[in-house]
C-alpha cells in the first residue's frame, strides 16, 4: 500500500502527463472558485499548505479567463494575493518547505516549484521586498518547464484539497466550512 507521499507524487505525475498530452481543458466548478478565493487570503505554514494556496491561485488564474467567471473575479485580486504570498515566502527559509521560488525580472514572472509542479504567475505586482529578492543571490532563475497547469487547474486544486485533508486537519481548511457562500 502506498503512503500519502507516494500517492501524491503518483497523482501529480498523472496530472502533469495529462497537462502535456491532452488537449482537453478540465471544468472549473463554481464551488471550487468560491473556496479558492478564501484560501488565497491565507499564509502557509507547511509545504502542503503552500501547495493548496498556489493550486488555488492557479485555479483562479484559469477561471478568470472563462466567460462565467470574468465578472466575478478580478486580476488585481489574484495578482495581489500572488505578490502577498511571494512576500511571505521571501521572509521564510523556503527551502525548509521544499519550495523552490524565483522570479524572472525581465518577464515579471514568478515561478514556484512544489512537489515537482512549477506554478508560474506573470505580471506580478512588485513590492520593495520582491525587488530586493530579485536582485539577491537567492533568486536563481530557471527555465519554465513549459507545462500549462491551467488546463488541469480544477483537478490540481482538487488534489491539493484532498492532500491537505489527508495530511492533517489544519486551520486553513476551516475556511471551507462556509464554501457555499456566493461571490
Amino acid at each position: 500500500m502506498m503512503d500519502n507521499k507516494e500517492w501524491l507524487h503518483q497523482k501529480i505525475k498523472e496530472l502533469l502527463f495529462k497537462a502535456v498530452h491532452s488537449d482537453v481543458t478540465a471544468d472549473i466548478a463554481e464551488v471550487d472558485v468560491i473556496q479558492a478565493k478564501k484560501i488565497v487570503k491565507q499564509n502557509a505554514r507547511s509545504t502542503h499548505e503552500f501547495f493548496l494556496i498556489f493550486a488555488s491561485l492557479n485555479l483562479l488564474n484559469a477561471a478568470i479567463k472563462r466567460p462565467q467567471y470574468k465578472k466575478k473575479l478580478h486580476y488585481s485580486e489574484i495578482k495581489g494575493n500572488v505578490s502577498r504570498l511571494l512576500g511571505h515566502l521571501i521572509t521564510l527559509d523556503f527551502k525548509e518547505y521544499n519550495v523552490a521560488f524565483y522570479i524572472n525580472p525581465i518577464e515579471k514572472c514568478a515561478y514556484v516549484e512544489i512537489y515537482t509542479i512549477q506554478f508560474s504567475f506573470h505580471n506580478i505586482l512588485m513590492s520593495e521586498a520582491i525587488e530586493a529578492f530579485i536582485h539577491s543571490d537567492l533568486n536563481k532563475v530557471k527555465a519554465w518547464k513549459e507545462i500549462r497547469l491551467q488546463k488541469i487547474a480544477g483537478e490540481l486544486f482538487g488534489l491539493s484539497m484532498l492532500n491537505q485533508l489527508m495530511i492533517a486537519h489544519s486551520p486553513i481548511i476551516d475556511i471551507m466550512q462556509h464554501k457555499n457562500q456566493a461571490f
